[in-house]
């Protein structure tokens, strides 16, 4: 924690140009059934694919698992991911209640607007049938739309996609962006970067209609072969996995900005959420002295990497950073942009989650009042 004393927050007449107060970017909703949840906007034939059609197997006791999403299921994090508390009254699952998530966390925090990111289908860029993750990615968004969407008009989703085959993402980009209560794209990372060709039927789709594309760990780096590889191999332990997360983002963001991604898609933004900002500055510098001197290999850059990123690239404030001494802090938020950058996310309902309260006072005045809503608004644009 930092040793200095928090300032108290003033309040501020608000700006006529930002209608919300706080908007919350990284909320995450569980289904109450598992997969099993989805049934209802799958086909026949889909149910069946993926086992959710209530078959039995021949196996002792009749017991057989149905499909599931690549998460992580090598590390042991004793505390777990949730926080009890979250739980509703009716005893459904931390995130698993509509109703008690916005009496907990909107009501009770102040949240103007919550973007829902799927905490079951983080890891669905690892599944290595494209056929399959599509399937679930469709229904998901389905019942994210039914269930959560329809339950309170505070919350926005984000549409998620299959990254393996871009096509049928461009295609599920397409369908869900009809319904405006969608802000963004949820594409979870594989192992093949960002920048590459691959991605470029996806971006066209969320550029085309108007929606950033959110990146978010998946809980399977360094743990799938399919998921986003980790420097050296698997680490040991739990709190190596959860620190070590921002060379995923690192090397991703690279890719990015080295392959061309926003000259070509010249209006897309990229969210990159939980994935801290203290990395930011190194790639930042790195980037702009090795670009001087290698442009031939990248002759489409046109501007200089930091650039690009400042313009292109928001970041979310949980997990935030927490030097001993404040004005470490506030250097990093003059390095990174972080009046235009970040944007508050709480995690919510996981154990390391972030109260605006106490989250968003370490900030410098100028940056906390953009953080909590400005920059959102200009990001995920008239659909917030």
């Amino acid at each position: 924690m930092t040793v200095d004393e928090a300032p108290a927050l003033v309040e501020k007449a608000p700006d006529p140009a930002v209608p919300y107060g706080l908007v919350d970017c990284d909320v995450h909703p569980l289904m109450a059934e598992g997969m099993a949840s989805l049934r209802p906007y799958l086909s026949a034939a889909g149910a069946r694919r993926l086992g959710l059609d209530g078959r039995r197997s021949l196996a002792a006791g009749g017991y057989r698992e149905a499909v599931s999403v690549p998460r992580n299921t090598l590390f042991v994090n004793q505390a777990g991911v949730l926080r009890a508390d979250a739980t509703s009254p009716g005893g459904a699952a931390p995130g698993a209640d509509p109703a008690h998530t916005a009496h907990q966390l909107l009501d009770g925090l102040g949240v103007d607007r919550a973007v829902l990111i799927g905490g079951e289908v983080l890891g669905l860029g690892a599944m290595p049938d494209p056929d399959n993750a599509a399937l679930i990615a469709s229904a998901y968004n389905d019942w994210l739309a039914a269930t959560w969407l329809s339950a309170d008009p505070r919350y926005r989703g984000t549409i998620t996609v299959g990254a393996r085959d871009p096509e049928q993402a461009a295609a599920e980009i397409r369908r869900c962006a009809a319904d405006e209560r969608f802000v963004a794209v949820l594409l979870p990372m594989t192992d093949v970067l960002l920048g590459e060709r691959h991605f470029h039927p996806i971006y066209a789709a969320a550029a085309e209609a108007g929606l950033p594309v959110t990146v978010h760990p998946n809980s399977g780096e360094g743990i799938f072969r399919t998921s986003p590889s980790w420097a050296g191999g698997s680490p040991t332990y739990y709190v190596e996995w959860h620190t070590g997360l921002s060379q995923v983002f690192a090397a991703n963001l690279v890719s990015l900005v080295c392959h061309g991604v926003f000259e070509r898609f010249p209006t897309l933004k990229v969210v990159v959420t939980e994935g801290g900002i203290g990395w930011l500055p190194d790639v930042m510098w790195r980037l702009d002295k090795n670009v001087r001197s290698l442009r031939d290999e990248v002759p489409w850059l046109r501007r200089l990497p930091s650039e690009y990123i400042v313009d292109h690239v928001r970041l979310t404030t949980q997990p935030m950073p927490e030097p001993a001494r404040r004005a470490h802090l506030h250097a990093l938020c003059e390095i990174v942009h972080a009046e235009r950058t970040l944007m508050f996310s709480s995690d919510y309902p996981h154990w390391d989650f972030d109260d605006p309260k106490h989250a968003l006072t370490t900030l410098p005045a100028g940056v906390r009042d953009r953080v909590r809503a400005a920059n959102a608004v200009e990001t995920y644009g008239p659909r917030l």
